[in-house]
C-alpha cells in the first residue's frame, strides 16, 4: 500500500470511528453527514467519497464491529478444546458481546429504519449467512470427531443461530446473570433436547 492508499484508508477508518461514536450518543437517523463532517474536519464530498451514503457509512461501522467479535472470540476459542464446549463459548461471547454493547440498540434501529432498504436488507443477510456459515463447520467437526451424531450441519447451524439471535429479543429485560443462565439452558437442550429416553420417537414421513 501506498503512501496515497495509506493516507486514504487513515481517512476512511477516522470518518467512521467519528461517525460511530455519533450514531452510538444521537441514534442512527439523528446523525446526519454534516455532524460527521463537523466532527471530522472532513468535507462531506470526502465523505462521500469514502462511501456512498450513511447507509453505506453504518453497515461498515457494523462490517468492523462483526470483525472484531470474530477476532475476539478466536482468541476465547483456544479457552475450549471440544465443539460441545464451543457452542457454549459461542453463547457466552454473544452475550457478554452485546448485551451492552452501545452498537446493539443503534443496529436495531438502523435495520427496522431501513427495513425496506435493498442494500441494507442484503447486508443483513450476509452477517447472517456468514455466521451461520462459521457455525456450520464447527458442527461438521463436532460431527466428524463424534461428539454430535449424523444429521445435517447447515440445518443445525441455522437453528443453532436463530436460537442465539431470537434469544436476544427475549432477554431484553433480563440482567447479565439470567441471561447468561437462560442462554446456557437453550444450548442444552439444543444438544440434548427434551425428551425421556423411555419416550418414543415418530418422525414425520
Amino acid at each position: 500500500m501506498n503512501k496515497k492508499q495509506t493516507k486514504s484508508m487513515m481517512t476512511k477508518k477516522k470518518i467512521a470511528e467519528a461517525a460511530k461514536h455519533l450514531f452510538i450518543q444521537k441514534g442512527y437517523a439523528a446523525t446526519s453527514i454534516e455532524n460527521i463532517s463537523e466532527a471530522t474536519g472532513v468535507s462531506k464530498g470526502n465523505i462521500y467519497y469514502h462511501f456512498d451514503n450513511k447507509e453505506g457509512l453504518f453497515i461498515y461501522v457494523l462490517d468492523e464491529w462483526e470483525k472484531e467479535w470474530m477476532e475476539q472470540w478466536e482468541e476465547q476459542k483456544k479457552q475450549y478444546p471440544s465443539a460441545i464446549e464451543q457452542l457454549h463459548g459461542i453463547a457466552k461471547h454473544f452475550v457478554i458481546n452485546d448485551y451492552n454493547h452501545p452498537l446493539t440498540d443503534v443496529a436495531d434501529e438502523f435495520f427496522s429504519h431501513e427495513k425496506s432498504n435493498t442494500l441494507v436488507q442484503n447486508q443483513l443477510y450476509k452477517t447472517i449467512n456468514t455466521r451461520i456459515s462459521y457455525s456450520q463447520n464447527l458442527l461438521s467437526e463436532g460431527i466428524a470427531s463424534g461428539e454430535f451424531k449424523s444429521d445435517n450441519a447447515l440445518l443445525l447451524a441455522k437453528i443453532f443461530d436463530t436460537l442465539l439471535y431470537g434469544l436476544n429479543n427475549t432477554c431484553r429485560n433480563l440482567n447479565m446473570k439470567e441471561t447468561l443462565d437462560l442462554y446456557a439452558k437453550a444450548i442444552d437442550t439444543f444438544l440434548y433436547g427434551i425428551a425421556s429416553p423411555e419416550t418414543d420417537h415418530h418422525k414425520n414421513s
